[in-house]
Formats: C-alpha cells, structure tokens, sequence
C-alpha cells in the first residue's frame, strides 16, 4: 500500500483529493488479492477508450473528454477477478492454418503488450536507419549545406506582426528574464496546455517574437561561451543535478519533472542537465523548449543543454522526426524562421559535459562513446564550431566524433558492432567503456537516446559503469514504459563518492490535462517578503521535506495512472497500429529490392519443372525482410501482426508476396495539391505511341524474340525504341505488376496480348476519371453505340476469350496485311462477334449502324482503325489489369517523390531565401530536378525520373491566384496506404 500522505502546502495542489488514496488502495488490495508478489492478474468493467490512450493518427476533431486519473466520473470503478483466480489474454488469431496449426499463444495481461511494445522499438531502429540514408542524400544536393542558415548576424529579425508580445508575455519583454517573469511564463504555458490533447497537440502558447528573441539570446550566449563541444564542471554545480533523458515533444514528462523536482533555482542549488532529444516524435517540442531555455537564460548556471541526435534539422524533416511541421504548424507565416532559429541553437550546443574531479568523473553524452574513445576527450576539447545538421558522410575526425556521440549504443558483448539504426552507425561494448573510463579517468558514463529494454527508464550496463536514463513516459502514448531521471548529489561527487552520488528514479507522468493542473514551487529567488519565506521555509529540511511530500503525491498520480493506461490496452492495439505503419513504409521504400529476393526463392522453383507460383515460405519471407529491411526486428512477430500466412490449399503456410507487396502503396491525396490528372497525361503519352502502329509492327517492338511471351528485357527495350518515358525501375514495375496478376501464375515472361490490352485499359479507366481527348470523344458518342460496344466488350470478356480472340480476329481480317482495318473491315469482325455472343438478339446492329461505329472508333480520324483503338472502343473497364498497371507505374513515380521528401525539401528551402513557404512551377521544376540528378547522378539511366514525368507532375500542381504553391502541402499530398484498412 502506498504510504500515508503527509501534510502537504498549498504546493503541490492535485485534484480530486483524498479520492487519489482511495482509488491506490483498490488497486494495492486487489493487487494482494491473489498473492504478495505483484502478479495476479486482473480485468476490470472497461469504460470506452478515452484520450489517454487515444493514437497520435486519430482523426481531427472535437476531442472526447481526457480520462483524468484524478476524475471517478471517467475512470472504471470495478475491479475484479475471474473465477480462476487469473485473466488470460490470447493472441489475436492469425489468418493462417501454418500459425493455427501450431498451439495457441496464450499470453497474460500486458504479456501481449510487451511484445508488441519491443516489436515497435525494434521497428524504429529501422526506421531511424532509413531517415539516415534519406538525410545523406539530403546532404549531397548540391547547394551549400549551409545557405538557409548564414545569413545575417545569426538573429532573426521576424516580421513585425510577430513581435508583438501575447497576454501574459509583457514581463519577459519589459524585465527580461527574471525569475519571476519566468515563472510568470511557466505558469501562463501551463493553464494554456490544460485543455490541449497530448497525441494531438495543439496551437502555439508562446508567441513568435519572444520564441524568436529567446533562440537569439540562448545562441549568443553559448557563442559567448566559445560554442564548446565539452563542457567541465568541477565541482558540479549546485546542490544537485538532475539529468533528464529523452523528452521527445512529451510536455506533460517536463512538467511532470518540474512539479517533482522543483524548478531549476541557483540559489535553492537545484540544477538541470537535458541529455537532448527535446524534439520530434511529441507535439509540445517547442514549450518544452521555451521552459528549458527561458530558465536556463534566467539561471545560467543551473540549466544545461546536451545535443542529441534529434538536435538536427534533417533529422527533424524526418519521418522519424516531426518538429519542422510542429514548427511550420504553430506558426503560419514564422514556421521557417522559428525552424531555422532552432537550428542554430542547436549547432551552438555542446555534445558533452564532464561532471567532478578525477577518478569520479560523470561523463553525460547523449548517445555514446565513438569509433575511436581514446581520441575522444582530446577532440571534443579541440572541436571547431558545428552546424545545424551532422553530417553521415565523415571525411574528418571531428566529424566521426559529433556522429558517434550522438547515434552510437551500446551492446552487451565486447568490441565495436555495428548499430541496429544504420550501417554506417557504431554499437560499443563493455571492453570499450572500460578502456576509456580507465584512460581518462571517468567514473560514470551517463547516456540517453533509448528506451531501456526493461521498460523502467533506466538501465545499468557494463559492470554498472554506464547508465541509460529515458524520461519520455508511455512514449508516443503507446510505449507504457516508466521514465526516470538520474539525481547527482554534488557533495558525495566532489568527495569522489560515486555510488552515494548517483542515483535513479523513476516515475510515469499523467495526462497532460492533470499535470497542468498541479502547481509548482517557486524557486528560491522568487521569495521576496517575509510572509513568503514564511510560508515557504528555505532551509534544507524544509525544502526536503516539501519535495519527499510531493514525490509521495506523485506516486500515488502516477500509480492509478499506470494502473488505467496499461489495462485500456492490453494486448498492445496501439503498438499494433505503429508497427503496420512502420512496416508499410519501409516495404514502399524497398520494395524493388524486396520482390527481387522473393522472385528468386520462389517456391515454385522447386518443381519439375520449375514454374513460379507467386509464394515463398515463411521462413523465406523472413529472410528476405532479416537481409533487405532490417535484422534485429523478430519478423516472426511481424508476420502474425499482418497475418500474411495462406490459409488454404496449396501453398498453406506460404506467403503471396506479391500481395504482401501491394498491400502498402503511396497514394496521390485526392484533396492535396497535385491534381492526378497528370498520370492520364503520362499513360495517354504511352497509348498514342501506340495508337496507330500496325499490329504486327506492334507485336514485334515487344516481341522481339517472335515467342509470343514479353520478358523485362523485352519490355525495356520496347519503350526504349518508343522512347516512351520510363525510367528502368518503373518498367520494372510494370512487369511486377503482370508476373502478379497474369493468369494468377507469375513467370520469368508474359503474355504479349496481355499486356497489351492491359495497357490500354489503364489508359482508358485514368481518361474516363479525368475527361482526356479519348473520354472526350467517346462521352460524344450516340447512346445506342456507348450501350452496343460496352455489353459486346463485357460479353467477350466474360467468355474468356478477350484479347486473345481479339487479335486473331483482327489478324483474319486485315485482308492487305497492313496492321490496320479499314471501316469494311471493321464491320466484318463486328458481325462476327455479334454472331458467336450469347445473346445475338440483344446484340445486333445493321451494317449501316456498324459504319458508323466503325467511324467513331478511329479517333485520330485517319480512316482507318489501329488495334489499340479497337481495344479502346470495345474493351471493358472491370477486366484485364488496367488498375494495376497504372497503380504500379505511378507508384514508381510517387515513390521517388515520398522516399526523397527531406531531400526535396532542402532543395525547396534552398530555393526559397524569403522563407515564403511557397515556390513557382518553374522553381518546384528546378528541385525535383535537382533531386533525380543527385540520385543518379551523371547516368541518366539511374535516374528514377524522367524529365517529361516531371514536367507532367509540375503541370498539374494547383496554383493559387499568385501563381505559387506551398510546397510543404505538395510533400504531404503524397501518403502511404495500407489497402487492407
């Protein structure tokens, strides 16, 4: 049972009052219920789901009201237990009899969550490894890394509307920051948040100008300071530092923190020391920030900022980041300059500090030690001033330094790994930290950057000489782990004293809504009068006493609050949704690589003969995704969470990789600012290639080797000679298509005719959606002639005979073999189509009739009619692979667009030197150039576009009236899908 209460001030307030005790003494008694160990297991009446654990992706809206561990009105109020004594929970069921078959997984409650909760974290390290490979490429676009963030004095001056103070802001501007105008502000941030939604965020508490001014004043101050790399404090300052890991945009951990801990006070010696990543993920980055570096600008020497990994404006234009559009979101018109203020604040930070004299050193870096730990001190002493972005290509010493530092992990055997973010990043072992704390005289090392796999916050490795500290809480919301922070008492350190010195605590901070109801105490230097010194003795004891009552309070906050959250979600659901998420990201990302792995270990390769049949084992589809997506993520799991183990006959257990892979797909937001019309102009630019070849003329460009079967090379070299405008990955897209679609049996070729027709179709369903010449002209058309060639396309087709019978009708009848009919040669094959349909009686025209068809389906007006314009007039819109084929091929395209958007938008930026947030059609061209060529380079081949692609894209981008577009939503517009939501 937690302790009694002790008499506590009007510091802290928490709602609901005694009823906290309460609702801890039900969940301590039923905990007891079963045992003295903490583990029976319970279920409780659950009320419907509520904000607290409500996804970061759920859609805009009127938000429900928070569920408030402080509130009886929102939170169930039964507990109880099964007959058994026990709950169970099992396994959502795959869909596959190769999992059916094996026992049912039966897990308790939570034990579901915790596998999917390591599934999820094991996912973002791939992920992280795929935003490093994009921000390289971002860095080698070719423009000066450094353009957007040189100019001036390095003080941004916002336009004048910005500078405006908002309520509650007119002391920071009239004293500056005092200790009461900070606390001022704190206050103000804290009631503004109340009724704002953790997962959702919401709009800026603070206004540009003093954001603006406050990045200013804190970049001055570290350049003052000489923009030090490692910072040495000895002996430490104050009466204790309190190291606070990652916080990740997560407002309710900082003011969690502050409201246990107290606010940072140089006189009352409590100082704070963020081990970076303050940025991205969350969606209160920015207040976070303001509180850090407001107190730290009103108390120097007791706040302290490490850089982290996520200090990094590449990193934060990241998927795996967010704190660009957190910026660009709260501030409409001041975005870009806030986003580029933080960047310098963040290239003047220090990567490090030193903590206590010799032997007891307290070394604090936010990821690790480097490739080369003995070199590291002696660099970082010597460490040039950094830039905004680190670097991922290393030409220099320093520059392995500030990388390795910020990314590098640690690993449980010894020696030098290689990181599960990335190849090019480093994992350390126990040997390694040994060395380097005996060479340079360091007791402790203290690192941040991860979640403890324990779940706890904190994480001793190494024979105890390293320490993980991660102060994000339920991190994303979905997480469910603990955070802590790490207390350095400066007393027992400058006496040498490691292990009385240092020492972790954890906590699991409430909702958001609570925590800012709590009041905080105020720091020493804002108790002026007697009466307040009164009320609020500054002795030590006192000042203990008041913190020991608080932390009691919190426990009991924090335990109905683990308590909820955790059964709200028991089998994981929430982590379920961000590890579908991550996958179908890296799978839209690889996916050429992908099914190059699956087509070669086809299972149907085993045959006598070999013949594919579209399926790889399980084991297989693991190795693939080990080799091409990631290899420390257990895809064992991964596979029950998609469920994409066949079902039935014949290949069960087996996995239909081609729609594993179509299932995740980048899709064209229809509201976004791109009108899909320009994949109808590309598709009718293919098609009127085609359009009046003879037929034979057309078999033979893509049958080259005269088989009847179209390979990818034949195809390559087909829209090489039509120089139609496809790049080598979009044909091969093409192709991936028909191996998955044609006759359900995928072989190394495919059928001419197929293709074809498929072709056609595509070009045909994008015109009919989008109203080009052809759609024009058919909408033109007499009813009875749309009605006859729809119901006798649909007839052929139904019959199995489509394009096949098509062309051999077409052949029959070319009596001059010229590759085209003329109109009596039309209408012979149309008596003969209507003659063998089912229902010749419904389906009869007179010649005359039969002429005239024959005149609207030439639609180039030439006089006569080319194959595919029969295709076009006669065949069906629901058959053939007319959806795929233009799916895959503008997949290709959007693709190139999504998997280069931090690329795209440096060149944008770049490009943009107003900060306007918004580019011409020709400047927009010119980025989207400059991106094909940086990827591939001087070889056009290799360049995933084509230069008439982009010029049909940028055609179809909405302008607004100025003749402008605001590039940020053209990035946007382009969203992976999973088609099985």
């Amino acid at each position: 049972r937690p302790p009694a209460p002790m008499p506590c001030p009007p510091y802290p307030r928490t709602p609901d009052g005694g009823g906290l005790e309460a609702r801890a003494e039900m969940i301590t008694t039923a905990t007891q219920a079963n045992g003295t160990n903490g583990a029976t297991q319970m279920v409780y009446t659950a009320a419907p789901r509520t904000t607290v654990v409500q996804s970061a992706r759920q859609v805009s809206g009127a938000a429900a009201a928070p569920m408030l561990p402080g509130s009886c009105r929102t939170l169930p109020t039964t507990v109880m237990q099964q007959p058994n004594g026990t709950a169970t929970t099992v396994l959502k069921q795959v869909n596959s009899t190769a999992f059916a078959a094996a026992p049912a997984v039966v897990l308790s409650p939570g034990a579901a969550r915790q596998r999917m909760e390591r599934l999820s974290d094991q996912l973002e390290g791939c992920e992280e490894a795929e935003s490093l490979r994009r921000a390289d490429l971002a860095q080698r676009m070719g423009m000066p890394e450094e353009s957007s963030f040189d100019e001036g004095d390095g003080l941004v001056s916002p336009p004048s509307p910005g500078a405006i103070p908002w309520p509650g802001e007119e002391p920071i501007f009239e004293e500056g920051f005092t200790p009461r105008a900070m606390l001022g502000l704190t206050n103000n941030i804290r009631k503004a948040c109340t009724n704002f939604d953790e997962n959702l965020g919401g709009p800026a508490v603070v206004s540009p100008g003093l954001l603006l001014s406050m990045l200013a004043k804190a970049e001055d101050m570290l350049v003052r300071k000489g923009s030090k790399a490692l910072i040495e404090m000895q002996p430490p300052p104050g009466e204790r530092v309190v190291i606070v890991g990652d916080l990740h945009g997560q407002l309710k951990d900082a003011l969690w923190i502050f409201y246990r801990y107290g606010l940072p006070s140089e006189a009352g010696g409590n100082c704070f020391l963020f081990n970076g990543d303050i940025a991205d993920r969350g969606r209160f980055a920015v207040e976070i920030y303001v509180l850090v570096i407001g107190w730290m600008l009103t108390f120097p020497g007791a706040v302290f900022i490490n850089r982290g990994n996520h200090e990094d404006v590449l990193v934060n234009t990241s998927r795996s980041g967010g704190f660009y559009e957190e910026c660009i979101q709260k501030y409409p018109g001041f975005g870009r300059q806030v986003f580029e203020a933080f960047g310098k604040f963040f290239a003047a930070l220090p990567l490090a500090y030193l903590l206590g004299p010799n032997g007891a050193k307290i070394l604090v870096v936010h990821g690790g030690l480097p490739r080369v730990p003995s070199q590291f001190i002696s660099t970082l002493k010597h460490m040039a001033p950094r830039g905004p972005t680190v670097s991922m290509r290393t030409s220099s010493l320093a520059e392995v330094v500030v990388k390795d530092c910020l990314w590098s992990d640690p690993q449980e055997s010894n020696g030098q790994g290689v990181s599960t973010r990335g190849a090019s990043l480093m994992a350390f072992g126990p040997d390694v930290t040994l060395n380097f704390c005996q060479q340079e005289l360091v007791g402790f090392i203290v690192r941040s950057h991860e979640v403890p796999p324990s779940g706890e916050g904190f994480a001793f490795m190494h024979q105890n000489r390293l320490c993980t500290v991660f102060s994000a809480s339920n991190y994303k919301g979905i997480e469910h782990n603990s955070g802590a922070v790490l207390l350095i008492t400066s007393a027992d350190l400058a006496m040498g004293n490691l292990a009385k010195s240092v020492r972790p605590e954890v906590y699991y901070s409430p909702v958001l809504s609570q925590v800012c109801q709590m009041d905080f105490e105020p720091p020493k230097e804002c108790l002026e009068s007697e009466l307040e010194l009164q009320f609020l003795p500054q002795t030590p004891s006192a000042r203990k006493l008041r913190e020991e009552t608080r932390r009691i309070s919190a426990a009991q906050v924090e335990a109905v609050t683990k308590f909820f959250i955790k059964s709200d979600d028991p089998n994981g659901e929430l982590n379920q949704d961000e590890v579908v998420q991550i996958v179908g990201e890296l799978v839209v990302a690889h996916k050429e690589e992908l099914w190059q792995g699956f087509w070669e270990r086809d299972l149907g390769l085993r045959h006598v003969p070999p013949s594919r049949c579209g399926f790889v084992s399980f084991e297989v589809w693991k190795d693939v995704c080990h080799t091409v997506l990631g290899p420390k993520v257990c895809w064992d799991s991964v596979g029950m969470v998609l469920s994409i183990a066949e079902k039935l006959p014949p290949h069960m257990g087996g996995v239909d990789y081609n729609r594993f892979l179509h299932r995740f797909h980048i899709n064209l937001q229809e509201e976004g600012c791109v009108r899909v019309t320009w994949m109808e102009a590309t598709l009718a630019f293919l098609v009127d290639k085609m359009l009046k070849m003879a037929v034979q003329e057309m078999l033979d460009l893509f049958d080259q080797d005269k088989n009847g079967r179209l390979s990818i090379a034949e195809l390559a070299e087909a829209f090489r000679r039509l120089d139609a405008g496809l790049s080598s990955a979009q044909v091969r897209a093409l192709f991936l298509t028909f191996a998955t679609h044609c006759d359900g049996c995928p072989e190394d070729d495919i059928e001419v005719e197929c293709f074809i027709s498929a072709l056609v179709v595509a070009a045909r369903e994008q015109s009919e959606q989008h109203q080009s010449k052809h759609a024009r002209a058919r909408s033109a058309w007499p009813r009875w002639a749309s009605r006859y060639l729809r119901l006798l396309g649909k007839d052929i087709w139904e019959q199995g005979k489509g394009e096949h019978q098509m062309l051999a009708l077409f052949k029959s009848f070319d009596a001059d073999n010229s590759g085209l009919l003329e109109p009596s040669e039309f209408v012979k094959i149309m008596l003969t189509l209507q003659a063998a349909c089912r229902h010749p009686g419904e389906l009869s025209l007179p010649e005359a009739a039969l002429q005239e068809l024959a005149r609207l389906s030439d639609f180039d007006s030439s006089g006569s009619v080319s194959y595919i314009e029969i295709l076009l007039a006669l065949q069906p819109t629901d058959t053939a692979l007319g959806g795929h084929v233009r799916f895959d091929l503008f997949e290709q395209i959007c693709s190139t667009v999504w998997c280069n958007k931090e690329a795209l938008l440096r060149a944008l930026h770049n490009l943009d030197p107003d900060k306007t947030m918004r580019v011409n059609a020709d400047t927009l061209n010119k980025a989207l150039h400059q991106l094909n060529t940086t990827i591939g380079g001087e070889c056009k081949s290799k360049r995933p576009l084509l230069g008439f692609q982009i010029e049909a894209l940028v055609a179809h981008i909405n302008l607004d009236e100025d003749g402008l577009v605001d590039y940020n939503a053209f990035l946007d517009a382009f969203q992976v899908k999973d088609v099985a939501r």
